[in-house]
């Protein structure tokens, strides 16, 4: 998408409800700031070097904390899924990652999409849907996120991932 709030990102989709419309957060737009520098008079603990990315266009003046947890799917070695909870203040945050072992990441607003709208974006192939993969949060691969992903879909994105960003440069 050409769209330079969704240009080359990844997006987690937590909520997709007929009625209610779709939520979400981009995974790999790190702001380079940590909580303790948005809530410095907060008592963060732990939390207070906890990432903070650019979740979205949609209210980026809101700071929601995510707990991400990879379920295996004991029936397929490399498959699985993630929970997430997206209704934590830094008290709940601190419980769910210190007795959970989930990862925490905060996010300066947030995607959404109105009724029927995501489904018709996905109908008219704007979006390219992935399965669930348990190295997607990891740190080390942040940067190349989008090219790691994308190339696993064939021969033709692969060739997206490698051109130019301004064809009139080439």
């Amino acid at each position: 998408m050409r769209d330079e709030n969704f240009e080359q990102a990844i997006i987690f989709v937590s909520i997709n409800d007929e009625e209610d419309g779709s939520f979400g957060v981009i995974l790999n737009r790190p702001s380079g700031k940590r909580l303790n520098e948005l809530l410095p008079d907060d008592d963060l603990d732990l939390l207070a070097m906890a990432p903070v990315y650019m979740g979205g266009p949609v209210a980026t003046d809101q700071l929601l904390m995510v707990a991400f947890r990879w379920i295996p799917d004991a029936a397929h070695p490399n498959g699985g899924s993630w929970s997430w909870r997206h209704d934590l203040n830094p008290e709940t945050a601190r419980t769910v990652v210190e007795d959970e072992g989930a990862i925490l990441r905060v996010f300066e607003g947030y995607t959404g999409w109105s009724k029927g709208q995501l489904e018709n974006e996905l109908s008219r192939n704007i979006w390219v849907v992935h399965e669930p993969d348990a190295t997607i949060l990891n740190p080390d691969v942040q940067m190349e996120l989008w090219r790691t992903l994308v190339r696993t879909h064939g021969p033709l994105f692969k060739f997206l991932t490698e051109a130019p960003e301004n064809l009139g440069n080439n």
